[in-house]
């Protein structure tokens, strides 16, 4: 028969042995629960985690952007077009010769009132074209017109869909409504589709405000038609040194302007630690493979009578192959829906510790994409493991013949996979050292404050009565004075600027008696008590009184930093801080610096100047507060006292200052976590190999060793040729690994902040931990060897 019916008939044979496969091999699961318990939780582990860190990458870098044709979209970082006025940058945005367009915005929080209670939010001020350059529709209404950015056209706003959704309950009537945003009335005209808060998860939307000065501007822009990425960044460097020629003076690279995909700037850092996260469960998933492999290949080899009679009965090569690799598919099938569960909850805490620009960015394990990325790292798994046991298993003819070159060729390529291991885990070993040393070196870091005990609350007075001159300070005062009387609060104060979290800084290159400091600082508006409270440490004199914030006095409180340009620090004292065109301050005190920047280790160093606060309110201030007990247990009373005096100031980022530590270290924490899991998993991995390969070889080699134990030798000493032998394959994967511990080391080096190249001592302690585990390992496997039967063995052989 021949055509269809010869395919069909072909068919029906190859589903009836997949069956017959499929069936046997559930049989030998059942005769070895043990071994294909801990095989499907290796490739379960390594297949699930590199399912949920794909859905990451996913997202953020393969997804398209929900932007009409996203991949002509750009981001021109650090430039700024001419923007001193509407028709100075649209005049600017239609010359291009490589953009077809080109929009600006500039984002802040800002407070709305009209609605049921006070609430802040998040607002970005765009050029009238910022919509259509994105191809968004709106859901309601219309987006801005031209000229609506010019100046006295401008009070008009679209909101979001969820804001719509929230304060609106999705009625139409909310078109041309009237929305005040710190304390200015704007006219709704449109909503934004479901799903579109660019950017970065923005509310409201309002016509910019240009201005020469304002260089807070973030620029997006649509390549032409015809022109390649190549040609736009080209064409772009020639317009910035054209634009702005004094840059390369700065001499440092992170200012000059840049121009990136849309998507590759809005997944940003996000995007290095995810590659370096989706490295590294690779690295699990190839070590979890080869452990699997090492694992067949000593079941295949029990299995060689079966094998050989399925042979003698007429069973081809082809045929004995295919049910190998039928079984290791199976395994890896089963293995995969097993890690689903793992990849959700990977998905689900990334999520949490980095989360996706865009809401449409979301981790999704339920994807196409994605669920075809764990299928084909099932298939790929299967034939990783599975192709060296195959092949070993087509040679029937050597089976059962002991001492043959089949048994020495199987004996090498079981300890090859053995130093492939130990070559892996040295890489994630030492790579998790580098990581947790970063994250050590992060949580030493003095930061100039004691967050135990904190409480932290803050507040808005922008568009508020409370927010005009002469009624701020009386607000603050009058908050502190309920704050105080509150039952366990031993002190409080306020500060327009928080540690860890800060923006908005008034800096300037302040000097001492008149010399200039070598770099800028920071001037941090407080209240009276604001040392005492957080805790920080006056190194000399004293911190501010009630009564020269009332009188605005002038006098400043510097850090460590700032006074040692000039000399001692203790003999700061009674100097002035100088700024030209202001009158001077007098210095009545010494701290310690603060951290006012997450993520960034050193700027307790930097110069930082406090004055008081005579006129609160001008940016986000926040109401601090020690407390004796849980500092949690406080927040709803410092919260409603808050509340009690203006209901109309909007009340938010209550959190103790440990919480907002936590969420501060949260990603570099994760990443210890993750790098640590890595290398203690892989690290199991290769113990439980090592001593796989030598409990087998001894299985293998009984007869022999009964016949050297029969001779004179003794159980001490073949334990310990088992241990050299064992040792000489560590050490043979441990020389590998240190080239790829110390290529790692630079990359790392390159992505995570604080992360430092692979040194010597890193290496040896790595290398002799693993030798140590590996020497345990194959101790304790050779102690059968003293319980052998001479008498018994010689009598069965």
């Amino acid at each position: 028969m021949s055509g269809p019916g010869s395919l069909i008939a072909f068919l029906l044979q190859l589903s009836r042995e997949l069956s017959q496969d499929a069936r046997h091999t559930l049989r030998l699961w059942a005769k070895r629960p043990a071994q294909t318990a801990f095989a499907i939780l290796a490739l379960a582990i390594g297949i699930g985690a590199n399912t949920g860190v794909f859905s990451v990458v996913n997202a953020l870098l393969l997804r398209s952007l929900p932007f009409h044709d996203p991949g002509r979209l750009a981001s021109l970082g650090r430039f700024f077009p001419p923007h001193g006025t509407a028709k100075e940058f649209h005049e600017w945005r239609q010359q291009s010769a490589y953009l077809a367009d080109a929009a600006l915005s500039e984002q802040f929080d800002v407070n709305l009132s009209e609605l049921q209670n006070p609430a802040r939010d998040h607002i970005s001020y765009t050029s009238w074209n910022f919509f259509s350059l994105l191809g968004a529709q709106p859901a309601l209404g219309r987006w801005f017109a031209d000229g609506e950015d010019a100046p006295g056209n401008n009070a008009v706003v679209v909101i979001s869909y969820g804001l719509w959704q929230q304060f609106f309950a999705g009625d139409s009537r909310a078109l041309g409504s009237t929305l005040r945003v710190d304390g200015v009335p704007l006219t709704i005209i449109g909503v934004a589709p479901a799903g579109f808060t660019y950017p970065n998860r923005t509310d409201l939307w309002r016509p910019a405000e240009y201005s020469p000065g304002n260089n807070g501007w973030a620029t997006i822009a649509r390549l032409k038609s015809g022109v390649t990425w190549p040609q736009a960044r080209a064409a772009f460097a020639v317009e910035a040194d054209r634009l702005w020629p004094q840059r390369t003076q700065i001499g440092n690279s992170e200012h000059y302007p840049r121009m990136t995909s849309l998507q590759d700037e809005l997944a940003g850092p996000v995007k290095n630690a995810s590659l370096i996260l989706l490295a590294g469960v690779m690295l699990i998933l190839l070590i979890a493979c080869s452990n699997v492999a090492n694992l067949f290949m000593a079941r295949t080899a029990d299995r060689a009578s079966e094998l050989s009679i399925r042979s003698a009965l007429g069973a081809s090569r082809a045929r004995i192959t295919r049910q190998l690799l039928t079984e290791c598919l199976l395994l890896s099938l089963v293995s995969a829906a097993a890690g689903l569960l793992l990849a959700f909850w990977t998905a689900s805490l990334a999520a949490k510790v980095q989360p996706a620009p865009l809401p449409t960015q979301s981790y999704s394990i339920l994807d196409a994409r994605v669920l075809l990325f764990t299928l084909a790292a099932a298939i790929a798994t299967s034939l990783l493991f599975g192709v060296l046991p195959s092949l070993y298993a087509g040679r029937v003819h050597v089976f059962g013949a002991r001492g043959s070159s089949g048994t020495r060729r199987a004996r090498l390529i079981r300890e090859a996979l053995v130093a492939a291991q130990v070559t892996l885990t040295l890489v994630l070993l030492t790579a998790s050292i580098s990581v947790g040393r970063a994250f050590v070196s992060l949580m030493r870091t003095d930061r100039g404050f004691d967050a135990q005990g904190l409480v932290t609350v803050s507040v808005s007075l922008d568009g508020t009565t409370r927010g005009v001159a002469g009624r701020q300070l009386p607000y603050f005062e009058e908050v502190l004075d309920r704050i105080r009387r509150l039952p366990g609060v031993r002190s409080a104060s306020e500060t327009e600027f928080l540690p860890l979290d800060a923006t908005g800084f008034v800096g300037g290159p302040f000097g001492f008696d008149g010399r200039p400091a070598k770099m800028n600082s920071t001037m941090v508006p407080v209240l009276s008590g604001y040392f005492k409270t957080m805790g920080g440490r006056i190194l000399y004199g004293r911190e501010f009184t009630d009564a020269e914030v009332l009188a605005d006095a002038r006098v400043v409180v510097v850090n460590e930093r700032f006074a040692m340009e000039f000399g001692p620090p203790q003999d700061a004292l009674d100097h002035q801080v100088t700024i030209e065109g202001d009158p001077p301050w007098k210095i009545i005190g010494v701290v310690e610096g603060m951290d006012y920047m997450t993520g960034t280790m050193d700027t307790a160093h930097a110069n930082q100047i406090f004055v008081p606060a005579h006129s609160p309110g001008g940016f986000v201030s926040t109401f601090v507060a020690r407390v004796d007990g849980p500092a949690e247990d406080s927040l709803p009373l410092i919260r409603d006292a808050i509340r009690s005096v203006d209901p109309q100031v909007p009340v938010f980022g209550v959190k103790t200052m440990e919480q907002r530590m936590a969420d501060a270290l949260a990603r570099p924490k994760f990443y210890r976590t993750a790098a640590l899991l890595f290398a203690g998993f892989a690290l199991l991995l290769v113990v439980i190999g090592i001593y796989a390969v030598v409990s087998y070889a001894i299985a293998l080699c009984t007869r022999e060793m009964g016949v050297r134990l029969a001779l004179g030798a003794t159980p001490l000493g073949l334990r310990g040729a088992l241990l050299r032998q064992g040792l000489l394959t560590v050490a043979a994967g441990a020389i590998f690994g240190i080239v790829g511990a110390l290529l790692a080391g630079r990359f790392l080096e390159s992505l995570v902040e604080g992360a430092k190249s692979i040194d010597l001592a890193t290496l040896t302690l790595s290398i002799l931990f693993i030798l140590l585990i590996a020497s345990a390992s194959i101790w304790t496997a050779t102690r059968r060897i003293a319980r052998l039967d001479i008498l018994e063995i010689l009598r069965f052989e």
